[in-house]
Order: structure tokens, then sequence, then C-alpha cells
């Protein structure tokens, strides 16, 4: 499954201008996928520790499920196929993170009603 050709499509701009490409891409790569899940994690951290958390956990995140993905499923390693995995591995402690939100407010209500 190669999606570049969807990237390619919907992005033309990210190859006339580096340095804009180049600050999304290492938020995405090297902060974003480990905040997320120290969201879901850790609930009683500050944010200097959340951040360098952060780091770490998003470089093991991403590096181990592109490996991952290349050994048991054959996808290739190429940037589009990256940035998927990326989102993917991103948006799951999110929706997790917020279905936990939602569901504490909903009983704090409830507690209150009764």
């Amino acid at each position: 499954m190669d999606f570049s050709q969807l990237f390619e499509t919907f992005l033309p701009f990210a190859d006339s201008v580096p340095v804009i490409r180049a600050i999304v891409a290492f938020i995405l790569v090297f902060f974003l996928p480990g905040f997320a899940w120290t969201l879901v994690f850790f609930k009683q951290i500050n944010r200097i520790e959340r951040a360098a958390l952060s780091f770490g956990l998003s470089i093991a995140t991403v590096t181990l499920s592109i490996i991952v993905l290349n050994a048991l499923f054959g996808i290739k390693i190429n940037g589009s196929n990256a940035l998927v995995t990326i989102i993917v591995i991103t948006v799951i402690p999110l929706g997790v993170y917020f279905l936990r939100r939602y569901l504490a407010r909903r009983q704090t209500k409830a507690a209150k009603g009764d």
C-alpha cells in the first residue's frame, strides 16, 4: 500500500517550502506521538517531564512501529507510509484520552445529579 500519490496530490507545496516541511516533520516524528501517549499513561506529571517523555516515547514508538510493520506485513518503509503510521499511532492514544475525559465528566455530572 503506497500513499505517495495521495500526498503528492494534496500537498504539492511541501516540496517548495522545505523549512516548514522540516518543522512539521520534526514535530510529527519526535514529539506528537509521544505526547499523545503521555496523556494516556501519565496523569500527574509536569510540563517539562511530559515534554522529555514525549521525545523518548516518540522515538521509540515511531521507530518500532515502522520496523514491525515492515517485518511482519511487508509494508515498504517510505515517507508516505511512515506518515500514515505516525498519524495512526498518534490518533489511537488521543481517542483513548478523550474517551476517558468524556466518561469522567459524565460520571461527575451523574454524581452531582444524584
